[in-house]
């Protein structure tokens, strides 16, 4: 093969490689919105789910098995011990077993109301999922690549703070 033929090939596949990266952007929610600035999440453009007691959600749905969910339960899991624990409702749920790891109760099923939340911000089911209140979201981990579990609590601390501006 000629050198010239080489390189031509060469440039074809780097020309796709960028395209793909273009139309398959990582950080760009299901729904196409923009990435939330200085974070990992997506903004829905929709505004905050609450409790009943009007608290903003701020869940994470994983899974018993995954390796990724294993990865990020227990920094998701150490944010009800922040000051700002009492101002969200912050839930961990394991879909396999349906149990909120955050509460001393072992639940066995997903109250439909969450489910609906996960099905909403996650129609293809992936895992880890995170829905905080419904305004910012993410499927999968942000930081897992780098190894940098700091850096996925620093950006769920931020998102947060911008749920209760």
């Amino acid at each position: 093969m000629k050198k010239s033929t080489l390189w031509i090939l060469l440039v074809a596949i780097l020309v796709v490689a960028v395209a793909i990266i273009i139309i398959w952007n990582p950080f760009k929610s299901s729904t196409g919105s923009a990435v939330l600035e200085g974070s990992t999440f997506s903004n829905t453009g929709d505004s905050i789910a609450r409790d009943s007691e009007g608290k903003p959600y701020v869940i994470l749905f994983s899974t018993t098995w995954c390796p990724h969910c294993i990865w990020i339960k227990d920094t998701f899991d150490s944010l009800i011990q922040e000051d700002f624990a009492s101002q969200v409702n912050i839930q961990h749920w394991e879909l396999d077993t349906g149990d909120n790891t955050i509460t001393p109760e072992i639940e066995t099923e997903v109250p439909a109301e969450i489910t609906a939340l996960y099905e909403k911000y996650n129609p293809q089911g992936s895992i880890p999922t995170f829905v905080f209140g419904g305004k910012y979201t993410r499927v999968g981990n942000g930081y897992e690549r780098q190894k940098d579990l700091a850096a996925e609590k620093q950006d769920f601390e931020l998102v947060i703070e911008k749920l209760l501006e």
